[in-house]
């Protein structure tokens, strides 16, 4: 069975519902594929058609929480696995990066992957997921130590009307903004860094800025 097969089949599931066969063709997907794989050659791709597909019309709120959950469901069995360590100073203590969306942001699954692509990389992750209050990143951030706080949203606003409180914490902790809403106007008034695009080369970007606050780990 093909790729594209099982793919059709998925979509086939979803818009009708269908549980039980939408679980069977993700698990196909996802069969024997290393965490990394998994994220980016069929998480990714398949979060992408759904954005499409809603800017499109073609999916529906409703099918669009089913995908959310059933794809949310999966994500977080893959993060129950636990990471392999791959410190090369055993006596190393890895840095820690909590990521989040603020508030009025619910979209923050590609901002999962993220996560369990850094944890993969040994990365200590501290994930608060979708709409969560400034003061809580706030009261996180310090109670983690965090070595970094990656946001992500997908306007700009949602960044822009919390400006002062996120140049606080940017002063703290480098602040790293992520995600459509984080253009170069918006990053530079609340104090961030900006992040690649691509989920992929962001993860790389901000593992080689840890390693060189941290002066490696």
């Amino acid at each position: 069975m093909t790729l594209t097969t099982t793919s059709d089949e998925l979509w086939a599931a979803v818009e009708t519902f269908d549980a039980e066969a939408a679980e069977i063709a993700i698990a196909r997907l996802l069969w024997d594929v290393p965490l990394s794989g998994a994220v980016t050659g069929v998480v990714l791709p398949f979060l992408q058609e759904v954005g499409d597909r809603w800017e499109e019309g073609t999916l529906s709120v409703a099918h669009e929480h089913f995908v959310s959950d059933m794809l949310r469901r999966k994500l977080t069995a893959l993060a129950a696995v636990p990471p392999m360590p791959v410190l090369e100073d055993a006596t190393a203590v890895a840095p820690v990066v909590l990521l989040a969306c603020p508030p009025g942001e619910r979209h923050d699954m590609v901002l999962l992957c993220v996560a369990l692509m850094l944890r993969e990389r040994g990365v200590r992750v501290r994930f608060l997921g979708a709409d969560t209050p400034v003061p809580a990143i706030l009261t996180a951030a310090r109670g983690t130590g965090a070595d970094a706080v990656v946001l992500a949203a997908t306007r700009p606003t949602m960044f822009t009307s919390h400006a002062s409180a996120l140049r606080k914490l940017a002063a703290d902790h480098p602040l790293y903004a992520a995600g459509r809403g984080a253009d170069d106007q918006t990053v530079a008034e609340i104090g961030a860094l900006t992040l690649p695009a691509d989920p992929v080369r962001a993860v790389v970007a901000l593992v080689g800025a840890l390693a060189e606050i941290r002066g490696g780990w």
